[in-house]
């Protein structure tokens, strides 16, 4: 699982992006427990944690957040505004994550909201929303529809820090200590 960790999260154990999302190939949930466990260990001293999302037949959705940034972003009141009528129950961050995981279990699609708990741009998720998804003025990570500019520059951020980091994973630097680095 590291492996995926490093490749999908990069920016998240950077600490330059709120959250990361990615599909893991499942053999038995005993065994997804263990290694989100061991994982965990490595990275919640760097208040980073791993989470396991929605359970499919043969694939696991797994999240990956620093702690402090996202309940910084469920925080932001355009946010907190955008999620309570949804049935958000509040702000405290297990409440919401537990609230997202109904959401994702109980439908096909992947909820809009999910782009507030992965640290998108209000304007991006709301655009993203009020034009179901087209009509965007770039793709990068995500569909965006202000800031171009700025956008272009932190995906380009986020492509060299995975670099970076499979390049040290690889180099033989653990998730833990890759956790530690930040990358400006």
């Amino acid at each position: 699982m590291i492996e995926f960790i490093i490749n999908y999260c990069a920016p998240t154990l950077a600490h330059i992006k709120v959250a990361n999302l990615f599909s893991y190939p499942l053999t038995s949930l005993e065994t997804l427990k263990e290694e989100l466990r061991a994982v965990n260990e490595q990275i919640n001293p760097s208040g980073i944690y791993a989470t396991l999302l929605k359970i499919g037949k043969k694939r696991a959705l797994i999240y990956v957040y620093e702690k402090e940034a996202l309940e910084s972003e469920l925080r932001n009141l355009k946010v907190k505004e955008f999620l309570k009528p949804i049935g958000y129950p509040s702000i405290n961050l297990k409440e919401c994550l537990n609230f997202l995981k109904k959401r994702l279990m109980l439908s096909e699609e992947f909820p809009h909201e999910i782009g507030f708990f992965l640290g998108y741009p209000y304007e991006d998720v709301i655009g993203f929303i009020e034009h179901q998804g087209k009509d965007y003025v770039y793709k990068g990570y995500w569909k965006v529809y202000a800031n171009v500019e700025e956008m272009k520059n932190l995906f380009q951020k986020y492509a060299d820090c995975k670099q970076y980091y499979l390049k040290q994973y690889g180099e033989g630097i653990s998730l833990q200590r890759l956790c530690d680095k930040i990358i400006d």
